[in-house]
């Protein structure tokens, strides 16, 4: 619970919060916006609302913006439990504003309304299940591979990370430095993310393995002996 501040302070808190605004890009300005109507979304959530707003931006990049968000102490980071991430404002922030549980609603009423969000699109679900169901193919299949791309980005990042590690490359990285980044919780992210919607959406999860093996398929060096390999098992089981 936000405690409450005094008006002098409030004031002070405030020039505080606007001036760290003002030094803010778009895309942490829009993310910033979003929690301040929204309070706290999840991260699927946040990305998604993010999407449909017209900030069509990656999961990685928007991992990078809400680590600056958290370092300029303008959103905070809470851990409901392992699989449940969630991010909002300060605590402090949500005592400057002071806003009740009305005054919110219609803060979110006038946010929309400034991004000329259509009535029948103010309420699309963050459930996965139904979120995807309500995809055409294409938009499926485009989601999937930007999900992948950053899964693929992550990985050689986490490589590049470790040769220079093993190496000794860097020499004023320490095993703690290292160590840390591999298992940040915010690094992995884009895997619990996806992990999410695999758990909740089982056209999301195959239309993901589909995927998945395909790129196995392509990428494995002996992929000519597998397809072969494959194609006896089917005509096999044609028999």
């Amino acid at each position: 619970m936000a405690k409450k501040i005094s008006g002098d302070e409030r004031d002070k808190k405030i020039d505080e919060i606007l001036e760290k605004h003002r030094k803010l890009d778009d895309i942490c300005i829009e993310i910033f916006l979003t929690l301040q109507a929204y309070k706290r979304l999840r991260f699927n959530e946040l990305h998604r609302r993010l999407k449909i707003f017209g900030t069509d931006i990656s999961k990685p990049a928007l991992i990078d913006h809400l680590k600056h968000l958290r370092k300029q102490k303008l959103i905070s980071r809470k851990h409901e439990d392992f699989q449940n991430v969630s991010y909002g404002l300060t605590d402090e922030i949500i005592a400057v504003l002071g806003l009740s549980d009305e005054e919110t609603r219609e803060r979110i009423e006038r946010f929309l309304d400034d991004k000329n969000m259509p009535k029948e699109l103010r309420s699309i679900p963050f459930d996965e299940r139904e979120y995807y169901s309500r995809l055409s193919k294409k938009e499926l299949d485009e989601e999937i591979i930007k999900d992948l791309d950053g899964i693929i980005t992550q990985n050689l990042f986490e490589l590049k990370q470790f040769i220079n590690y093993d190496l000794k490359l860097e020499k004023t990285q320490s095993d703690a430095e290292f160590w840390s980044l591999v298992g940040n919780p915010m690094y992995r992210m884009i895997e619990k993310g996806i992990v999410d919607n695999c758990r909740e959406s089982e056209i999301y999860r195959k239309t993901l393995f589909e995927k998945i093996d395909f790129l196995i398929a392509s990428l494995r060096p002996d992929r000519e002996l597998f397809r072969a390999r494959e194609e006896r098992r089917k005509q096999r089981s044609k028999k």
